[in-house]
């Protein structure tokens, strides 16, 4: 990922660049040109260059043999009956604002029903954890897992050990170090991955590790036993015991205990109540901003990249998903 040393609030798109830039179909449909064919519009049949782009039927022409080739062919915009400007406006919302939107929000902001927004948004954030796949982390890097969402109904225990009923989900967590920070402060944080996991064994934990953190980095966890193979697994490794005669683990480890608060109050704030099955897109969501939060001047663009390149999802196969374990 590049970055763009700016201070928090330069060159971020403000509402009214955006309707200069994306006010109208034709203006929209332009935009989706320029980021699929950046060097200009190429035929997939023949390679001949555009007579010209009309925004009606939101197609380009080809100049050599006549094929018609829609701009929203193969991307998250394909066959949609919602015009571009309003899902560029979502694109906005999702890339600008840290707390994300609700599918109610949406639908009051560009007067669409609730499950039309609410299929925008999970398009949407599919391509966001698509595009999040591609990134692994490096370096020293903390790690620990937390429980989201729904009840815990357990024996008078609280934690990994829990017995009994849970409905609340694991998300293992890993964040990077990224340097000594400014000084007498704590080393500032790189990027994350987070994902919903089944439970917290070793297994499963050695698997998210193996998928998002490059082998060799140095690894700081806890105690806990599922931790204990990892430098077998090509990873250097500290292990730090929590007891009330440690510091507790918020200080030990104290930017994946930051992210998973962050999660939370993201979670509870904007969406209030989210079904366990759908919970690794609105994780996916999270990270995706989380790891861009540097990046405010190209958020939207970005975006808009990731919703062009990505494989979408379609209504059937979002409500036919299982329940997860």
């Amino acid at each position: 990922m590049a970055k763009r040393s700016t201070t928090k609030r330069d060159g971020m798109m403000t509402v009214q660049q955006f309707r200069a830039s994306f006010g109208n179909e034709q203006q929209c449909g332009e935009q989706l040109s320029r980021q699929r064919w950046p060097e200009g519009f190429k035929c997939p049949r023949c390679g001949g260059p555009s007579r010209g782009y009309m925004a009606v039927r939101q197609v380009h022409e080809c100049a050599l043999c006549a094929y018609q080739c829609s701009v929203t062919a193969g991307t998250i915009f394909h066959k949609t009956r919602t015009p571009l400007g309003s899902w560029f406006w979502a694109i906005y919302r999702m890339s600008h604002d840290k707390k994300g939107i609700s599918a109610m929000q949406l639908a009051k902001e560009i007067g669409i029903s609730y499950p039309t927004a609410w299929l925008m948004l999970h398009k949407i954030r599919k391509a966001m954890s698509d595009r999040d796949q591609h990134y692994r982390l490096s370096g020293l890097v903390e790690v620990d897992e937390g429980y989201v969402g729904g009840e815990e109904h357990g024996e008078g225990r609280r934690g990994r050990g829990t017995r009994g009923v849970r409905t609340k989900s694991v998300v293992a967590v890993a964040v990077e170090h990224r340097g000594p920070g400014k000084p007498g402060k704590k080393p500032v944080p790189g990027f994350a991955a987070l994902e919903v996991i089944p439970d917290a064994a070793t297994e499963t934990l050695e698997k998210f590790l193996a998928d998002k953190v490059k082998p060799g980095s140095h690894i700081l966890s806890d105690g806990w036993h599922s931790y204990r193979r990892l430098k077998q697994k090509g990873f250097e490794h500290t292990a730090t015991a929590i007891s009330r005669q440690n510091d507790p683990a918020h200080v030990l480890f104290p930017w994946v205990h930051i992210t998973l608060s962050n999660l939370k109050r993201f979670l509870l704030g904007t969406h209030h109540k989210v079904e366990q099955k759908h919970l690794k897109h609105y994780v996916a969501e999270f990270n995706y901003r989380l790891n861009r939060r540097t990046m405010e001047p190209d958020l939207m663009v970005r975006l808009l990249r990731a919703c062009i390149c990505t494989q979408t999802i379609t209504y059937k196969q979002l409500v036919a998903m299982p329940e997860q374990a």
